[in-house]
């Protein structure tokens, strides 16, 4: 089968489009304090994915619709054997049907986490710079507290184990959210990293919540190793989803993997009963979309290495780092000299393209950092930053550098053949 992610499809205008990343980039402008912007914004602020979900997950989805009642739904056994198929192939991962906790979205399974194992006032810590868990935490009344990460210029984000200790060992802190893949940074931990936060944590009994839900988008050549498969279950929650691999956010399934007996025991209320479209997706993308994810992940390395190539080559001022997993990398356009204010307005007001500041991740990194996410066409994505460069250089990019695979990508981009990776499954465990 040949998967096709070069189309544009219209998220703006089309009637069945509820798209919240492409029909509300005001709110992003609103609280940068721009008022005046493109009305043909291009929008890579949010991390879902501007491609079509696999033709194997849309068939099974019209058969339910063709079946054609949407009630009250229960979990059949499939369900659970797909999750637990999936990572024992993908993963190397193994666990129980009874480890399974299903909730409406990983936002929702965090915080449910948060409300179920910590009290009012006590802190959660978090690896900063992160993707937002505020509301999660502070919305539930507990105390958010970061760890900075330290990155010393280099391609490398890593942990510091001082701090974490340090954070750690403050009685009122009593739970870590780990993002694994790290979002913004697109580090994969490693074995030893994670065993050694797992380490820290356990010492001083700070309940570790893996938030996993990127795990399935690498890097070519890049292992994967899940945080309670590298140190055991106790004290450990894993949150996984098919959100981010299979852009099926919208329907809000995660699976939430809890094998701790002494966890198990505080579930309580926990739980969600899930519409019947996502009881499906999960089961058809699990048991049937695994070539469609070995192509996506053969496009966005392509997407990454491209853009990488064209900030190296045409914004030679601005910095950014490949990284190891998810569809996002960080530019850092302080070599310009100009100030926050002056950033965002040749961004987001002339450029038209709307990213993600570093505010978002971490209030310490200011507005001169913003990430853009690559789950798009490329086309797309040149001319991304083809108005950023105009805008910070004062010319266009040299689209003569613009080459990947042999081909160039002004051309229609040719459609990805499962079989062209059959000999490069890069997300499995290796023998």
């Amino acid at each position: 089968m040949k998967y096709e992610f070069d189309q544009i499809i219209d998220r703006i205008h089309d009637p069945y489009s509820f798209s919240f990343k492409w029909k509300s980039p005001g709110y992003i402008l609103n609280d940068l304090g721009i008022e005046k912007y493109r009305e043909d914004v291009i929008c890579l602020e949010t991390a879902d994915m501007d491609f079509k979900v696999a033709p194997e997950i849309i068939d099974d989805l019209k058969k339910l619709c063709d079946h054609g009642i949407f009630g009250y739904s229960s979990i059949p056994d499939s369900y659970y054997e797909a999750v637990k198929g999936w990572y024992e192939r993908r993963q190397g991962w193994s666990f129980n049907k009874d480890d399974i906790f299903l909730f409406s979205g990983t936002h929702e399974a965090v915080a449910q986490c948060v409300l179920h194992y910590t009290k009012p006032g006590e802190g959660v810590i978090i690896l900063t710079p992160c993707y937002g868990y505020h509301n999660d935490v502070e919305g539930n009344g507990r105390a958010y507290v970061t760890v900075e990460m330290i990155n010393d210029g280099s391609e490398y984000f890593t942990i510091d184990y001082e701090a974490l200790e340090k954070a750690c060992a403050e009685e009122n802190n009593t739970m870590i959210v780990m993002c694994h893949p790290h979002n913004p940074t697109g580090r994969v931990f490693t074995h030893d990293e994670l065993c050694r936060v797992a380490e820290i944590c356990r010492r001083h009994n700070v309940l570790i919540v893996s938030d996993e839900v990127h795990s399935d988008i690498l890097r070519k050549g890049q292992d994967f190793e899940p945080m309670m498969k590298a140190c055991g279950p106790k004290g450990l929650i894993a949150a996984t989803a098919v959100n981010k691999t299979f852009n099926l956010a919208g329907l809000a399934m995660t699976n939430v993997i809890i094998c701790d007996p002494d966890l198990k025991v505080k579930t309580g209320d926990m739980y969600s009963m899930p519409s019947p479209f996502g009881i499906q997706a999960v089961i058809s993308a699990y048991n049937k979309a695994e070539p469609w994810v070995d192509a996506l992940n053969a496009y966005i390395d392509d997407n990454i290495d491209v853009c990488i190539d064209l900030i190296h080559k045409n914004l030679p001022k601005a910095r950014v780092l490949r990284p190891e997993g998810g569809y996002s990398i960080n530019i850092d356009f302080s070599g310009y000299g100009l100030s926050d204010e002056e950033v965002i307005d040749k961004i987001y007001g002339k450029a038209g393209v709307i990213l993600n500041s570093g505010l978002f991740f971490d209030d310490k990194r200011g507005k001169q950092v913003h990430r853009a996410c690559l789950s798009s066409p490329r086309k797309m994505l040149i001319e991304a930053f083809e108005r950023i460069t105009k805008e910070f250089e004062g010319s266009l990019i040299d689209k003569d550098l613009l080459h990947v695979s042999g081909g160039s990508l002004l051309d229609e981009a040719p459609t990805v053949d499962e079989h062209d990776y059959d000999e490069d499954v890069r997300t499995k465990i290796k023998p």
